[in-house]
């Protein structure tokens, strides 16, 4: 079966990942895969083709970053529409489609090449990204969301939290649950002390590693106001994997415990897990709001991969599979004290931490790896060919 992605993300950002491991382990599968998403770069003006695996094929398109939400978006929609014509394909699947250059395409190809439309929810845009916009871009972004998935042959979505939401539109019947996944075969995990002399880390400090691009600004303050919190001998310091931003509101909590915070910036994939070594605890500081609970951290999925122990203020998808699992330490989402005293317990009991890795490891397994998500996705693709 040939299948057709559109995704509106560049490339290695976002909901990009979740259709790379999609597409790869369905690959894998003998399924001949098409992902169409933005280019990476912030200037690029060619269509670029690229070869993932012999079934599996990468196209970007042009990309013209001059605002943090501008991107060129509408010349994409342009491309992307004679690509529907172009491309051979037996089923479309879109994700993201609050963005109408994903949306219109998708339509596009379900009533005038009469191909089966299946289309994902994995963020929330009504009430959640979209309201960062504008008043009418809020409204279209909103509006392409609630009715693009009423023209689909099957929906599916990353949690709960969007599974209701997909109920109030009537559309659970023909709904399936298809999580973010583990990346088992990429995440392999080093010796402690080897990491952190390839990063020139100090031999007697404990550290606490955070990986990813995406944090709110109360998330942020929570796990500041933990940090400053930590009194024990050793040296404690928190190890910022990705790009953040101390936004205003963060910046006086921030200075209490800048000496403690080391940003990497944006790293390779492969030293991402030199890092993910070199942890002595994993952290994912979360907010409360309906974005963070509608979503399905990629980053969760290299957490338990790991086997590294975690500790969460978490919500949603992330609260749910912690808990139930007993694959990280959880606590309310601002209580500060008690998320010190998470960290605090697996900094100093490394018995203690090394059964809450275990267990994470073992739900990545058992239940999270993008191969099995992969295989319930081709159940959904087999019940609408």
């Amino acid at each position: 079966m040939k299948i057709l992605f559109l995704n509106h993300n560049q490339e290695r950002f976002g909901t990009y990942w979740r259709c790379f491991y999609l597409g790869k382990y369905l690959s894998q599968r003998g399924f001949k895969i098409t992902l169409i998403c933005a280019s990476g770069r912030n200037f690029d003006l060619l269509i670029r083709k690229k070869k993932i695996n012999r079934n599996f094929t990468l196209l970007t398109l042009p990309r013209i970053k001059y605002h943090q939400y501008f991107t060129g978006q509408i010349l994409r929609l342009f491309l992307t529409l004679p690509l529907i014509f172009l491309i051979d394909y037996d089923l479309i699947h879109a994700f993201t489609v609050a963005q109408p250059q994903i949306a219109l395409p998708a339509l596009t190809a379900k009533y005038l090449r009469r191909k089966k439309l299946i289309i994902d929810w994995d963020d929330l845009w009504g009430g959640g990204f979209a309201e960062e916009h504008s008043g009418p871009v809020t409204k279209v972004l909103t509006f392409f969301e609630r009715w693009t998935p009423k023209h689909a042959d099957r929906v599916t979505y990353v949690s709960e939290f969007l599974g209701e939401e997909i109920k109030k539109l009537g559309l659970n019947q023909k709904a399936n649950k298809i999580t973010n996944g583990a990346n088992l075969d990429e995440v392999k995990i080093i010796d402690q002390k080897r990491a952190q002399q390839k990063l020139g880390l100090e031999e007697k400090t404990k550290y606490l590693v955070s990986v990813g691009n995406t944090y709110f600004s109360l998330a942020l303050k929570t796990l500041f106001q933990a940090l400053a919190k930590i009194k024990q001998k050793e040296m404690v310091k928190l190890l910022m994997v990705g790009l953040v931003e101390i936004t205003p509101e963060v910046r006086k909590t921030y200075n209490q415990v800048e000496k403690k915070v080391v940003f990497t910036g944006s790293v390779p994939f492969q030293k991402v897990l030199v890092y993910l070594s070199a942890a002595d605890v994993l952290v994912l500081p979360m907010a409360e709001n309906p974005i963070e609970k509608a979503r399905f951290p990629i980053r969760l999925g290299d957490y338990l991969a790991s086997g590294k122990p975690i500790v969460s203020n978490a919500v949603g998808e992330v609260k749910f599979y912690l808990e139930k699992n007993q694959a990280g330490l959880v606590s309310p989402v601002n209580a500060v004290d008690e998320l010190t005293n998470n960290l605090v317990k697996l900094l100093t009991n490394q018995r203690l931490a090394a059964q809450f890795g275990k267990r994470g490891r073992q739900l990545a397994e058992k239940e999270l790896s993008w191969m099995k998500v992969a295989v319930k996705l081709e159940k959904v693709y087999q019940s609408v060919s």
